[in-house]
C-alpha cells in the first residue's frame, strides 16, 4: 500500500513539474443539423498537433493543452461528411469555441445524417469508434425497436454476450462465456449489488428497459475501472436533461398479451427531459410500470437420478409443473444536471426499480424409485408396487424370506410465493476543469433487496401400494406418465385419496447495501512532441451483504382429515394429464383458518430457520495511475491499479442429530439440533496492470489491442461460513458448508481487433481474445473430512481449481443497404457471431467452463422506409453446463441449443404518433436440459414451454 502511495505522489509531482506553465483551452459542440442533439462519439482532431477529443453525452469537447497559435479543427462522425473550422489563439491563456453542425447542408453537400434505425446504429458505431478500449454500444434508439423486455434482454443483441433466461424472460447477462456472477454491472458509473441471495449476479430483468439512455458493453478494462470482473461490465446509461436543447416528452402505452396463460396485462412508459435556467440546470425522468400475467409448462427429472440397468432407461421421480406468475415491475430515473460555472458540473443520478413475482407453481411428483422394474414394451417403462405380504401368516412381515412392500408416491403440491426484489442507487457527484486538470468524484449508496414474505408450500401424497405404473419414454427428453392398468390411473386422478403430507411457511429477505467514494484527477500534457495526459485516482467501497430465514415446518394435521378434494382444481397443461392439484387460494384460507391445528415439526424448524442464515462485510481500497498518449496514429492508455480487500463473514452451524451424538464435546440426543455461531476473514491485495492500444491503420480501419489482469471475488454462498450437519437414523453424517478460505480468481485476459467501417453507417469487425483463470471456483464433493470438529461421511463444498482457460472470436456486421436501388435501400443487416472454447480440469477430467456456450449469434434484420419501421431478431445460443455432476459422477446437467426469433413492427402515424406492434419468442422455442449418462441416452432434466408473447400500443413524442 506504502509503495503504491508513494508512486502516486511522486507521479503527481511530477505532471505538475511537467504542465506547469499554462496553456489555451478550445472548447465546442458537435450536434446534429438542428443544434438540438449532441453527437456523442464525434472525433475531433486539432490537424497541427495531432490531439484528438471526443465529444461527450452532449456532444460537447474540451482540448486544454494547446499553446498559442492559429489551428484547423476537423470533426470526423460516421453518418456524415467531416467538417473542419479555423479557430485563433492569441496567448497561452487565451480561450476559444467551435461549434459543428452536421447535415446542416443537405442540399448543398449531400451530407446526409439519418435518425431512425441508421441513427441508431451510427450513434453507436461512433461511440464504439471512439473508445480507447474494447466496447460494445446499444444505443436507446436500437433499444428501443426491439422487443425488449429488460435490460438484460437488450444487451442480448450485442457481440460476446449471452443471456440465461428465467421463465422466458432474460434474466442474467455472460460476456464471452463468463458466469454472470464474474460480470459486474454499474449504473451511470456506479457499481450494482446483487437483491440475490448468495450470489453476486445483478437480475437485469428487474429494471425496464423502456428508462434507458443507452447500454455500454464494456471487454476491456482500464485502470479507472474496478478489477474485479473476469467477462466484462455492463454499462446501464439513463437519460441527462443537458444531452439536448429542446423538451423532450414521450408517452408509451402498450398492451401485453401472453400466449400460454391467454390473458393481457399493460404496461406505460414517461420520459421527460429539459434545461433551465439558461441550459444550466438539466432535468430528466423516465418512469415505466408493467403488470403481466404469464406461465410456463414443464416436466423435468428430479436430481435428475434414473434407473439405466433396464430395458428402458427411466426416471426414478418425473415431475410436471405448471407455472402461472404476476409479474409487476416498475422502474424511475431521475437525473439532475447543474452547470455551476462553464467549467463545473454538479450531478444528482438516482434510479429505483421494483419487481415481483407472484408465482403459483402446482406440481405433480411422480416417485417410482422404490418401485421393481416389471416390464417394458418399445419405450414403456412399467414399475410394479405392492404391499408387504406376511407368507407365512405369523403377523410379522419382517421374518426372512417374507415379500417386503414396493411402496410408491404420488405428491401434489403447491407453491404460493411472492417474490420481490428492489434496487435504488443514488450517486452525487461533480466534474470541474481547473485549466489542464479534470477533477471528478462521486459518492454513492446502492441498496438491493430480495424478500419472500408469508411463503407457503403445501403438499399432499398418496401412497401407491399397488397395482402397475409406467412412463412413456417415447421421447426421452419429454417423458410422459402411463398407466399400464386401470387401477393405477384411477389412484393417480382421485383427489380424495391424497392426504395433507407437510407444510412450510417462510419469511426470508436478502439484503445488498453498498457505500461508496470515488475521487479521479487528470492532467493533460505533452509527453515530448505526443499530447496526452497523466490521471490517477482512488476508490472505497463497504460493502454489506445478509440473508436470514425464519421458517416453521408443520408435518401433521390434529384435525379431521384434509384432503386435496377439499381444495382442488384443474389445471389446463399442455405437455400431458396434469389431474387434480390444490388450488392456492383455498389451501392459504384453509391454513389461515386452521394454523393453530397444523403439527409443528420443531426440528425441522429449528434446522430450516438456521441452515443459510450469514452475514458479511467486503471493503475494498482501490488506487490507481494511468497515462493517456497519442504517437501519430496510435492511442497508448496504459498503467495500474491496485485493490486491498478485506473481507469478515458470520454464519451459523447447525447440527441435526436424529441419533445421540457428541459434537464439540457436547452430548447430544436424539432429535436435536446444536447450534454455533461461526466466522471467517480474509484479506488480500491485487496489482493490476493493463494496457489498451488503439491504432487508425486508415480513416477507416482500427486496429486495437489490449491487456489487462483482473479478479472475481466468491460469490457470497460460496465463502460464507455456514455449516449444516446432519446424522441420520444410520449413524452416516452428511455435510454442506461454505468456504472463506476461498482465493479470489485472478484472469490475465488478452485482446486484438479490426474494425473496418466500410462507409459511413456500416461496419466489419472481427476480434480474437484470450483469458487464463487462476484459482477458479467449484463445487466439489467430499469425504472423511473433519467439518467445524466433526468427521463427516459425505460433503459438498467450494473449492479453487488450478485453472482454466478460454479462447474466443467475435466477428461483427452491420450494415445499411442504401446502396441498393429503391424500396430496396431502406433494408439494414446487423450481424454477429462469438465463438468461446474453454478448458478446465475438475475431479480428473477435463470440462468447458459452466455456463459457457461456444457458439452465440444474432441476426436481426431491419427496414426503415418512410413512416414503416421493421426489425426481425432471431437469437441463436450453444448448449451449455448448467450443473456438474448433476446426474451422478461425470454425469453434468446440459442446457441445450436454444434459437429464438422475435419481431417489431412500427408505423409512424405522424411526426409526433406512432403505433406498434412486438412479438416475443413467435415461434414458441422451449427450454431444454438433458443428462448424457453414455451409450447414445439423452435423457430428460427440464423441458419447459412458454408460448409467445405480444405487445400493442402507441407512442406520442414532443
Amino acid at each position: 500500500m506504502n509503495r503504491i502511495t508513494n508512486f502516486l505522489a511522486s507521479a503527481s509531482i511530477l505532471a505538475l513539474a511537467a504542465g506547469a506553465a499554462d496553456a489555451a483551452q478550445i472548447t465546442g459542440r458537435v450536434t446534429e443539423g438542428t443544434g438540438a442533439i449532441g453527437l456523442e462519439g464525434a472525433i475531433v482532431r486539432i490537424l497541427e498537433t495531432g490531439q484528438t477529443a471526443t465529444a461527450g453525452r452532449d456532444g460537447s469537447f474540451r482540448f486544454s493543452n494547446v499553446p498559442a497559435g492559429e489551428y484547423t479543427l476537423e470533426v470526423s462522425y460516421l453518418g456524415a461528411d467531416s467538417q473542419s473550422r479555423q479557430v485563433s489563439l492569441a496567448t497561452d491563456a487565451s480561450t476559444a469555441s467551435a461549434s459543428f453542425l452536421l447535415g446542416a447542408e443537405v442540399a448543398v453537400t449531400d451530407n446526409i445524417l439519418v435518425v431512425g434505425q441508421r441513427g441508431a446504429l451510427t450513434s453507436a458505431l461512433n461511440r464504439q469508434r471512439a473508445a480507447d478500449g474494447v466496447v460494445t454500444v446499444l444505443s436507446a434508439d436500437a433499444i428501443g425497436r426491439l422487443p425488449d423486455e429488460n435490460v438484460a434482454e437488450a444487451a442480448r443483441r450485442a457481440v460476446g454476450v449471452n443471456v440465461l433466461n428465467d421463465q422466458g424472460e432474460g434474466r442474467f447477462v455472460s460476456i464471452r462465456g463468463i458466469d454472470p456472477n464474474l460480470i459486474s454491472t454499474s449504473i451511470n458509473g456506479v457499481r450494482v449489488t446483487s437483491p440475490e441471495a448468495g450470489s453476486r449476479q445483478v437480475p437485469l430483468d428487474v429494471i425496464d428497459a423502456d428508462v434507458l439512455a443507452g447500454i455500454v458493453i464494456q471487454k476491456s478494462l482500464t485502470p479507472d475501472v474496478d478489477g474485479d470482473t473476469l467477462g466484462g461490465n455492463v454499462e446501464i446509461e439513463t437519460l441527462s436533461g443537458l444531452d439536448q436543447d429542446d423538451r423532450l416528452l414521450r408517452l408509451k402505452v402498450a398492451g401485453l398479451y401472453d400466449d400460454n396463460v391467454e390473458d393481457w396485462g399493460y404496461r406505460g412508459s414517461l420520459t421527460f427531459a429539459d434545461n433551465f435556467m439558461d441550459g444550466r440546470l438539466g432535468v430528466a425522468l423516465s418512469a415505466s410500470h408493467q403488470e403481466r400475467e404469464f406461465g410456463s409448462d414443464n416436466i423435468e427429472v428430479d436430481g435428475p437420478d434414473y434407473e439405466l440397468g433396464e430395458a428402458v432407461a427411466y426416471p426414478e421421480e418425473l415431475e410436471f409443473r405448471d407455472y402461472i406468475i404476476t409479474r409487476e415491475r416498475t422502474s424511475v430515473a431521475f437525473n439532475l444536471d447543474y452547470q455551476a460555472t462553464p467549467d463545473t458540473r454538479l450531478y444528482l443520478n438516482t434510479l429505483w426499480s421494483d419487481f415481483s413475482d407472484q408465482e403459483y407453481r402446482s406440481r405433480v411428483e411422480y416417485k417410482l424409485g422404490d418401485g421393481d422394474f416389471f416390464d417394458s414394451a418399445g419405450n414403456l417403462a412399467v414399475v410394479r408396487a405392492q404391499p408387504e405380504i406376511d407368507l407365512n401368516n405369523d403377523g410379522d412381515t419382517d421374518d426372512p424370506g417374507e415379500q417386503e412392500e414396493v411402496e410408491m408416491e404420488v405428491d401434489r403440491d403447491i407453491k404460493d410465493r411472492l417474490e420481490s426484489q428492489e434496487i435504488y442507487t443514488v450517486a452525487a457527484g461533480f466534474e470541474s476543469f481547473l485549466g489542464r486538470w479534470t477533477l471528478d468524484g462521486v459518492i454513492s449508496y446502492v441498496f438491493a433487496e430480495e424478500e419472500e414474505p408469508d411463503r407457503l408450500d403445501t403438499d399432499f401424497r398418496r401412497n401407491m401400494d399397488f397395482g402397475l405404473y409406467g412412463v412413456n419414454m417415447n421421447d426421452p427428453r419429454v417423458p410422459r406418465v402411463a398407466f399400464p392398468e386401470p387401477t393405477g390411473r384411477a389412484a393417480f386422478y382421485d383427489a380424495s385419496g391424497f392426504e395433507f403430507d407437510g407444510a412450510e411457511f417462510l419469511n426470508g429477505v436478502s439484503k445488498d447495501e453498498e457505500f461508496a467514494l470515488r475521487f479521479n484527477a487528470r492532467y493533460d500534457v505533452d509527453f515530448g512532441n505526443n499530447p496526452g495526459y497523466f490521471q490517477m485516482g482512488a476508490a472505497r467501497r463497504d460493502r454489506e451483504k445478509s440473508f436470514d430465514a425464519e421458517t416453521f415446518v408443520y408435518d401433521g394435521f390434529d384435525g379431521p382429515d384434509f384432503t386435496l378434494d377439499q381444495v382442488a382444481q384443474t389445471l389446463d397443461f399442455p405437455l400431458d394429464d396434469f389431474g387434480p392439484a390444490p388450488n392456492p387460494v383455498a389451501v392459504r384460507d384453509f391454513f389461515n383458518a386452521n394454523r393453530a391445528q397444523f403439527e409443528l415439526n420443531e426440528f425441522d424448524t429449528l434446522v430450516a430457520s438456521n441452515a443459510e442464515d450469514y452475514s458479511f462485510e467486503e471493503d475494498v481500497t482501490a488506487v490507481y495511475a494511468m497515462l493517456g498518449v497519442d504517437v501519430d496514429a496510435l492511442r497508448v492508455v496504459a498503467g495500474v491499479r491496485a485493490e486491498f480487500t478485506e473481507y469478515d463473514a458470520t454464519g451459523t452451524a447447525v447440527f441435526a442429530a436424529e441419533e445421540d451424538a457428541t459434537v464439540g464435546g457436547v452430548t447430544l440426543g436424539e432429535d436435536t439440533v446444536f447450534l454455533s455461531t461461526v466466522t471467517g476473514n480474509n484479506e488480500y491485495e491485487d496489482i493490476l496492470p493493463s494496457v489498451n492500444l488503439r491504432y487508425e491503420a486508415a480513416d477507416d480501419i482500427i486496429v486495437r489491442a489490449a491487456y489487462y489482469a483482473s479478479i472475481g471475488r466468491p460469490e457470497a454462498e460460496q465463502v460464507a461460513p455456514t455449516v449444516v450437519i446432519e446424522q441420520n437414523d444410520d449413524n452416516e453424517v452428511e455435510a454442506a458448508y461454505g468456504n472463506p478460505d476461498l482465493n479470489r480468481q485472478q484472469a490475465h485476459n488478452l485482446d486484438f481487433g479490426v474494425e473496418w467501417y466500410i462507409n459511413n453507417d456500416s461496419v466489419l469487425a472481427a476480434g480474437v481474445f484470450y483469458k487464463r483463470i487462476d484459482n477458479f471456483i467449484a463445487d466439489a464433493a467430499t469425504s472423511n473430512v473433519e467439518v467445524n470438529g466433526v468427521l463427516i461421511d459425505d460433503g459438498s463444498t467450494f473449492v479453487n481449481l488450478s485453472e482454466a482457460d478460454l479462447f474466443g472470436l467475435e466477428l461483427n456486421y452491420q450494415q445499411v443497404m442504401s446502396f441498393l436501388p429503391e424500396p430496396w435501400d431502406g433494408f439494414i443487416v446487423n450481424a454477429n457471431y462469438t465463438f468461446v472454447d474453454s478448458e478446465t480440469s475438475y475431479q480428473g477430467r477435463n470440462i468447458q467452463l459452466p455456463r459457457q456456450s461456444r457458439h452465440v449469434a444474432n441476426l436481426i434484420l431491419g427496414y426503415e422506409k418512410g413512416p414503416i419501421d421493421l426489425r426481425l431478431a432471431t437469437t441463436y445460443r450453444d448448449e451449455f453446463i448448467d450443473e456438474l455432476n448433476a446426474g451422478g459422477a461425470g454425469v453434468d446437467r446440459i442446457v441445450t441449443e436454444h434459437v429464438q426469433v422475435d419481431f417489431s413492427a412500427k408505423y409512424d402515424v405522424t411526426d409526433n404518433v406512432r403505433v406498434f406492434a412486438e412479438f416475443n419468442n413467435i415461434f414458441d422455442e422451449p427450454f431444454a436440459a438433458v443428462i448424457r449418462p453414455g451409450s447414445g441416452l439423452e435423457l430428460n432434466s427440464q423441458y419447459e414451454e412458454y408460448g409467445f408473447s405480444g405487445v400493442f400500443g402507441f407512442q406520442l413524442r414532443y
